[in-house]
C-alpha cells in the first residue's frame, strides 16, 4: 500500500497566496477552520487503511466545495457592493472554477475517522 504523509497545509496557503498576489493572505487565512479541517482528513487519509483513503479523500473533496462556494459568495458580495456604491471594479482574481462542479455536503468536523465516514455513508 502507498502511504502518503501529508505535509501541512501551510505550504499549500503560502503558494496559494503567492500565486494570487497576495503573499501577506497567507497568516490570515490559517484560521480558517474549514480548511484546516480538509488538511487533517488529508493527513488521515494518508494514514488509513487502502479501503478508507477514498471515503477520506471524499469528505475532505466536500470541504473544499464549501471553501470554493465561501470563494464565490465572497465575489458577489463585493461586486454587487461595488456595483451599487459605483465604484470601479477590480481585476479578476485566479480562478479553479473547472476544479468544482460538485455539490457541498453537510459540514463534517476535523475529528472525522473512517468509521464515521462509513455511517454517514451508510445513512
Amino acid at each position: 500500500m502507498i502511504r502518503y504523509r501529508f505535509p501541512g497545509f501551510h505550504e499549500f496557503l503560502r503558494d496559494a497566496a503567492i500565486r494570487i498576489g497576495h503573499p501577506e493572505a497567507e497568516a490570515p487565512a490559517r484560521s480558517i477552520s474549514t480548511l484546516s479541517a480538509l488538511a487533517n482528513l488529508c493527513a488521515q487519509a494518508g494514514l488509513a487503511e487502502p479501503e478508507d483513503a477514498p471515503m477520506i479523500v471524499e469528505k475532505a473533496s466536500e470541504f473544499r466545495d464549501q471553501l470554493h462556494a465561501a470563494y464565490e459568495a465572497a465575489e458577489l458580495i463585493l461586486a454587487r457592493t461595488r456595483s451599487a456604491l459605483a465604484l470601479p471594479g477590480e481585476p479578476a482574481r485566479s480562478r479553479t472554477r473547472d476544479l468544482l462542479p460538485r455539490s457541498i455536503a453537510r459540514l463534517g468536523s476535523a475529528t472525522t475517522t473512517p468509521q464515521t465516514l462509513k455511517a454517514d455513508r451508510q445513512q
